[in-house]
């Protein structure tokens, strides 16, 4: 299809209205009653009958028997660690390709954390990859559902019951994804979810470490509530655990949400596919695909390839800055974990993580809930470009 309308790098107009995406985060009069409601009462943080309930409501949603809602998702990640017997000595493998966080959180525990390479196709860790990183101080894997797209969980659940080893997963990207008939978070033996401001759902900050194993929760439970038990007297201190805890108007918040979480991951779901096979018919894009037991992608972020070749050589951060022109919210992602100063890499060679931190793009969650005409609006800004990107060169 042809265009006659000029780039807006070019002069011409935009294709989108920024101010025409969704507004993010969410807003509304139940979000406000909700916080009047926690303001209201006298308990706005521990014994709070706002966090509690929202605990056992987004541990259920999500197939989990447990829930501990935290006061971020890396503090979650490292309480999951720590629960798991995770310390000084041991390794956990974890993807090259992520958020600084899932190594972060292992090297908070005195542990180290192991790279291995991820699959080509989805993004998400290779099992064979962590499997070839097992060593005898292995004593945890962590798999993480990126961009929202489900790890595949069969395979680890496999690895760690051949190696003893825990399963831990990092689902910050991925409320309400379906894997194997079930949510993500508590496919292993503990998971952890994110709602940091950009995520999709968010108290600004906040996390929840769910599990199914009660051991582990008890464990956990210590760990995040100043080492008390869960029935202990409330100035009996076994152990000395830290205040991870969310506030009672995060957990208000987040129930609002959580209340609309299976319409807004259904509708995410619908466009992600649509932008999936419109991308994908655009020569130089490859969308990340997905694994045959993935029911739902939770779609934080659509993450595709993009090869300059088929865009007259035009150099990706030109393709982006004539992207973020047309309106379209897109970004560059990560850098490789190995090429940060506080990670030590002897494992070799990560080239399927180096060529995706080179060629990637991603596209927002909130741009995901918006209707299906701009979405074609977004889809033909890009078939803009390529038609008009000698121009840029």
């Amino acid at each position: 299809m042809s265009s006659s309308k000029p780039l807006a790098l070019l002069g011409g107009k935009p294709r989108i209205d920024r101010s025409e995406w969704p507004s993010w985060p969410p807003r509304g009069p139940a979000i406000i009653a909700a916080l009047a409601t926690v303001a209201n009462k006298d308990e706005w943080g521990i014994h709070s009958a706002a966090v509690s309930h929202f605990e056992t409501a987004f541990a259920h949603h999500h197939d989990a028997e447990f829930g501990l809602a935290m006061a971020n998702g890396t503090v979650a990640l490292y309480c999951a660690l720590a629960a798991a017997g995770v310390g000084r000595g041991d390794e956990v493998i974890v993807p090259a390709y992520t958020f600084m966080a899932t190594a972060a959180a292992v090297l908070q525990c005195g542990a180290t954390p192991v790279l291995a390479d991820i699959d080509p196709l989805t993004f998400n860790l290779d099992p064979a990859a962590a499997a070839a990183a097992i060593s005898g101080k292995t004593r945890a894997v962590m798999p993480v559902h990126i961009g929202g797209n489900p790890a595949d969980m069969e395979a680890f659940k496999q690895l760690g019951e051949k190696h003893n080893i825990v399963i831990i997963e990092d689902a910050a990207q991925a409320p309400g994804a379906i894997y194997g008939g079930k949510k993500v978070g508590a496919l292993g033996n503990v998971g952890c979810f994110s709602f940091q401001s950009s995520k999709n759902m968010t108290a600004g900050e906040g996390g929840i470490l769910l599990t199914n194993d009660e051991s582990l929760y008890r464990r956990a439970f210590e760990l995040y509530n100043c080492g008390r038990t869960t029935t202990g007297p409330w100035y009996e201190h076994l152990s000395p655990g830290l205040n991870l805890r969310l506030s009672a108007f995060q957990a208000a918040i987040l129930q609002v949400q959580l209340q609309r979480l299976e319409a807004d991951a259904d509708k995410r779901e619908a466009n992600g596919r649509y932008l999936e096979e419109q991308l994908n018919e655009i020569d130089g894009l490859q969308c990340a695909g997905r694994y045959q037991q993935t029911g739902r992608n939770a779609y934080h972020l659509l993450i595709f390839t993009y090869d300059a070749k088929a865009f007259s050589g035009l150099p990706k951060a030109k393709f982006l800055e004539a992207l973020m022109a047309e309106g379209v919210v897109a970004t560059d992602g990560y850098r490789p974990l190995q090429s940060l100063p506080f990670i030590k890499h002897d494992g070799g060679g990560l080239p399927v993580t180096d060529r995706l931190c080179r060629d990637q793009v991603w596209l927002r969650q909130f741009e995901l809930l918006a209707g299906r005409p701009l979405l074609e609006r977004a889809v033909q800004a890009i078939r803009d470009i390529q038609e008009q990107a000698h121009l840029l060169v």
